[in-house]
């Protein structure tokens, strides 16, 4: 079935009438519906174009036919009952399109539907129509994924799109990524043509996925590397971290999410709550929800929000220097954003729901990457589920949580109060207790509030530290020291 004179036998043509022009001059390849005379001009090679009443009133007949012969349609339907002249008749036949009338006793919608159904359920067509789509994106392995899409719809004819979930109204094939499901490739209507492609189209996704996905990873792992890496290591990591694509000499802002586990977990001042869990990383849904938010703001990643606090969590006019890097850190993640010019002023950041969001300040190169992103989780340690905090606006916090970012600050806070780890069951207890205490200014009192404890148990246990540090708490500079020692110490853990 390729002619008109086969279209003409199916049920969907029965009405239609042939006035002028061949009835097989050329073979139908698709069924489209003209509602402007301008659309006529852009119908497809061997397209069978049925006017709407709309574009009838407003044809010329004679006018109409030299379009069609010029785009070599195969015919032109025009709605209604319709007379013709010898003119109209040597016309059709000299550029051989055929002319018919028609359709009344149905809506032309109908039509259209009818006549594209039969068309489609041409085996020959459908073979051709599949053949031609899969190699036309066989040709292009390694594009990215709107490309494909815009190619596998321009070839069939049908709309393809991505979609997260199946949708009830629409067809869909998975999309596998390692294995498992990432997606889908979705498309509405009954074309058989359009579900073989959509199998191709799923699986060509998959492949761009998973070789996007190599590529992210290794540019986690450099960045990883970057920050874990000594001041002896520094040039090294970073010369990895470049050759892995890491924007390591641009300007950076980064944004850490951390779950701050049940309300409980922390008390006041950030002191971690007897018998709380700590917080955990997020998990691989979570992971992908940021990156997708990052990568949306990578289009135009500062001049509006996403929706997200990851997007909207930054902002400048400048354009991102490189696709923003999410990664597991710590205890959450991580999301870097690289500019080539630095950031002019923080405006405000939406929240993330279920998330504690900390925003580092604005950093270049490598160990300004590695300052933001410090300064981002010390910014999150401070902020309880749903805030936003950013570390500019920290103010004498911020000094604390520069010094839980030196390593050498770090390392000296610890060995100040490694004796504690010697007071066996009391020890894990020992370094949240003498923050309390030595916060609230030497005050049992007080102290016992803070850790949900009796003041006679708060003084047993400050007896002890003391004891084990051997030092004199009265002394102005050793509290000093020690309650230096004690912020940096839980500031920095996990």
């Amino acid at each position: 079935m390729r002619h008109v004179s086969d279209l003409l036998r199916t049920p969907a043509g029965r009405g239609l009438t042939l006035v002028a022009g061949p009835w097989d001059a050329r073979p139908v390849d698709s069924v489209v519906l003209v509602d402007e005379m301008w659309e006529l001009e852009c119908a497809p090679t061997g397209a069978l174009a049925i006017l709407s009443r709309n574009a009838a009133r407003a044809c010329d007949v004679l006018d109409t036919l030299r379009i069609a012969g010029r785009r070599d349609l195969a015919a032109v339907l025009l709605p209604g009952s319709a007379g013709t002249t010898p003119g109209v008749v040597e016309l059709a036949r000299r550029v051989g399109v055929a002319l018919l009338t028609g359709g009344s006793e149905q809506s032309l919608s109908d039509t259209v539907l009818g006549l594209g159904a039969a068309l489609r359920a041409d085996p020959d067509l459908l073979l051709r129509r599949t053949r031609e789509a899969i190699d036309r994106l066989g040709a292009m392995e390694g594009a990215g994924e709107d490309d494909v899409l815009r190619a596998a719809s321009a070839a069939v004819g049908v709309e393809f799109g991505v979609a997260e979930v199946a949708e009830h109204a629409s067809n869909a094939a998975v999309i596998r990524v390692d294995g498992r499901p990432d997606g889908y490739v979705r498309w509405h209507g009954e074309d058989p043509a359009a579900a073989i492609v959509a199998g191709v189209v799923a699986a060509m996704l998959g492949r761009v996925r998973v070789a996007a996905l190599v590529r992210e990873r290794a540019r986690e792992q450099a960045l990883l590397a970057l920050l874990r890496a000594g001041t002896g290591d520094l040039r090294a990591a970073a010369r990895r971290a470049r050759h892995a694509g890491v924007p390591v000499d641009g300007w950076h802002v980064a944004v850490f999410l951390r779950d701050p586990g049940d309300p409980g977990v922390h008390g006041d001042h950030g002191t971690p709550v007897r018998g709380a869990e700590p917080a955990r990383p997020p998990g691989d849904v979570v992971l992908r929800q940021v990156r997708r938010a990052a990568a949306g703001a990578g289009v135009d990643p500062y001049a509006k929000p996403v929706g997200t606090a990851v997007g909207s969590a930054v902002g400048t006019t400048a354009p991102l220097a490189a696709p923003p890097l999410t990664t597991p850190w710590q205890d959450g993640l991580l999301v870097v954003f690289t500019t080539d010019e630095p950031v002019d002023g923080p405006p405000e950041a939406g929240a993330w729901p279920g998330f504690a969001l900390g925003v580092g300040t604005c950093q270049a190169g490598p160990e300004g990457l590695r300052r933001t992103a410090a300064q981002a989780r010390a910014a999150a340690s401070r902020a309880v589920r749903g805030e936003v905090v950013r570390f500019d606006r920290l103010g004498v916090h911020a000094i604390l949580a520069e010094l839980s970012g030196s390593q050498s600050a770090l390392m000296a806070a610890r060995d100040m109060l490694a004796p504690l780890d010697g007071l066996g069951a009391l020890s894990a207890h020992a370094v949240p207790t003498l923050k309390a205490y030595l916060d609230a200014w030497g005050s049992r009192t007080r102290a016992a509030e803070v850790l949900t404890l009796h003041p006679n148990a708060v003084a047993h246990r400050i007896r002890r530290i003391s004891e084990a540090l051997g030092a004199d708490l009265s002394d102005p500079q050793t509290r000093f020291a020690l309650q230096l020692a004690c912020h940096v110490v839980l500031e920095a853990r996990p």
